[in-house]
Formats: C-alpha cells, structure tokens, sequence
C-alpha cells in the first residue's frame, strides 16, 4: 500500500506596509505647448542655445544643454512626441527636466535661475524679472499647455 505524505506549508505572515502614499506625482508637461509656446517665447527668445558657454549642447557650460535644431523642420504641435525628430525630442526632455516642481513655476529652475530667484545663479546673469511673462508662461506648461 503506498503511503500518501502530506506537506504543509508554514502560514504566511501579514505584514502591515503603513499607509498607501500612491505614486509620486510627476508633470505630464505638454509637448504641443513646448513647441508653440516655450521655444519660441523663451528658448529662442532669449537666445539659450545661442552662443558658446550657455546651452548649446556642443560647448555649454551648464548640465542644461540644448540639441542644435537649425537644420532641422520643427514638429507640428499635434504631432505626438514619438514622431518629433531626435534633437526636438532630446531638446523638449531636458527642457521638462528643467521643471522640477509640477504645482509651482517659481521653483522650477528653468524660470528660478535667469530670473535670479535661485540659489544657483544664472551663468548668463539674470534675463528677465522675476514675476513677469515667463512666469506666467512656466505656470501655464504646468497647467496644461493652455
């Protein structure tokens, strides 16, 4: 007669993980916005990439760095992100990345260091006042690109 041989497993232990904090909040920054909006009434306008030592990714002198985009035909605002050219793309996520606070343009180094508003100070010195359209503009990115 072959014997039947029961195994148990141990009972499993509940652990109590404290409280569901959710996920942690992250900007979903339009990229429509950035095209009509941020490169031409901010990046081009005050000239970011424009000249040796600030932006430009070939010889900046900041983490900030910015693609050359000269020779290459801007996206249409409606079109998705995974369709922009390489260097529009690279350009639009460092720029988000510039934007470290989702409620609160005032802290989002993109508007904080050239408005002369940060702890770290601006390379190129202080670009606009602080409290004007470009805070604006920044507020609106994070509000949804209206």
């Amino acid at each position: 007669m072959a014997g039947w041989l029961v195994a148990t497993a141990p009972a499993c232990e509940i652990v109590d993980v404290g409280p569901d904090v959710g996920v942690a909040d992250r900007c979903v920054l339009a990229p429509s916005y950035y095209i009509a909006t941020v490169v031409p009434d901010y990046l081009d306008k005050y000239k970011c990439a424009n000249k040796a030592g600030c932006h430009r990714t070939s010889d900046g002198n900041s983490i900030y760095r910015l693609q050359d985009t000269s020779g290459t035909l801007a996206p249409s605002p409606t079109d998705p992100l995974s369709a922009w050219p390489q260097s529009w793309a690279e350009n639009f996520l460092v720029t988000s990345a510039q934007v470290s606070d989702c409620d609160l343009a005032q802290l989002a180094p993109l508007y904080s260091e050239p408005a002369g508003g940060n702890t770290l100070s601006h390379g190129g010195g202080d670009l606009f006042t602080a409290g004007g359209a470009e805070l604006d503009l920044i507020q609106a990115w994070l509000d949804g690109g209206n």
